[in-house]
């Protein structure tokens, strides 16, 4: 059965990443797009042969809505879709406040919608090795987790709201999918009972900030996890996430990788490698849809697998 996707924003990440992706699903067909900058919007449907329409036609002729606006949208976007009781998938990061997640994932379950948020990272093959072993145990009782990811800012956007959007810092850009990976990881994405507090924190500017360091206390359940993250777009850092247990700890790339490195407490240290890997980065961002088209159940994209990531963006980005 064909579905038709309906497309709402036509930005850098649309041109780049989506039509690649998309084209690999033989039962999905991008019909609708919408774009407020008119110009845009015709430039992706003719990439994908598909019609540039209004908003309202697009919401109820689809029946599937990605959503790949600037962030502080996301929120009424989203909202107005769900209305519709459909399929939506909205690409990092979600929403700014846990009030806004909460207040959508309960819109969803009431509208018997189905709300993804495209966090792709977590299909890669190392990251998904580290959570298997993370969940047997292997480490213990999780006691740290360390953040790491910088470079020098060179992804281009069609709307500049990496300067100018509150969410378009380094902290809910690429600072969104460290965070979510290192959550993903040990578990603390499914954690009901979760807080965060500030320990210390620093930035370059207010938001959209640029460089980003915190330490933070993660209170989860009966669980208290020192998490210390540090970001930027302007200095190259170690790129990489560690998660401390009392038995040792993980190294995992913030790169798409197959392996991680295993370290015991005696500090004998093992790389351990995934039978998966991805020749090509597209692919792998592919992939992350076969559970958002193939309706699969408890599926780790679900909206309500990232409030708590929401949850760590609101608590440092408060200025």
């Amino acid at each position: 059965m064909i579905r038709s996707v309906g497309i709402i924003g036509c930005g850098a990440v649309i041109q780049s990443s989506y039509t690649e992706a998309l084209g690999k699903y033989d039962n999905i067909v991008v019909r609708y797009v919408y774009d407020l900058n008119k110009d845009l919007a015709i430039k992706v449907a003719k990439i994908f042969h598909a019609e540039v329409v209004e908003k309202h036609e697009l919401l109820l002729k689809s029946d599937i809505i990605i959503i790949a606006t600037p962030p502080s949208s996301h929120f009424e976007l989203i909202k107005e879709s769900l209305a519709q009781g459909k399929k939506i998938i909205c690409e990092k990061p979600f929403v700014g406040t846990v009030k806004e997640a909460e207040d959508l994932i309960e819109l969803a379950r009431n509208k018997g919608a189905q709300l993804f948020v495209a966090h792709f990272r977590r299909y890669y093959p190392s990251v998904l090795l580290a959570q298997s072993l993370v969940e047997s145990g292997v480490l213990g009782k999780i006691s740290e987790i360390e953040v790491y990811e910088g470079g020098k800012f060179s992804w281009q956007t069609q709307s500049g709201y990496v300067y100018t959007d509150p969410y378009g810092g380094v902290l809910f850009d690429t600072g969104s999918h460290t965070i979510d990976m290192a959550l993903f990881v040990s578990g603390l994405d499914k954690t009901q009972d979760f807080s965060v507090d500030i320990v210390d924190l620093s930035k370059d500017k207010l938001e959209p900030a640029h460089h980003v360091e915190a330490a933070l206390k993660i209170n989860a359940g009966t669980s208290k996890i020192d998490f210390k993250l540090k970001l930027s777009r302007r200095t190259i850092l170690a790129n990489k996430i560690r998660i401390k247990g009392e038995n040792g700890h993980i190294d995992i790339s913030v790169q798409l990788t197959n392996y991680v490195r295993l370290t015991g407490k005696n500090g004998k240290s093992t790389v351990l490698y995934s039978p998966n890997s991805y020749d090509y980065f597209y692919d792998c961002f592919a992939s992350q849809f076969k559970e958002m088209f193939g309706d699969v159940e408890n599926s780790i994209f679900s909206a309500d697998r990232f409030r708590n990531l929401v949850n760590v963006l609101q608590v440092v980005s408060k200025d």
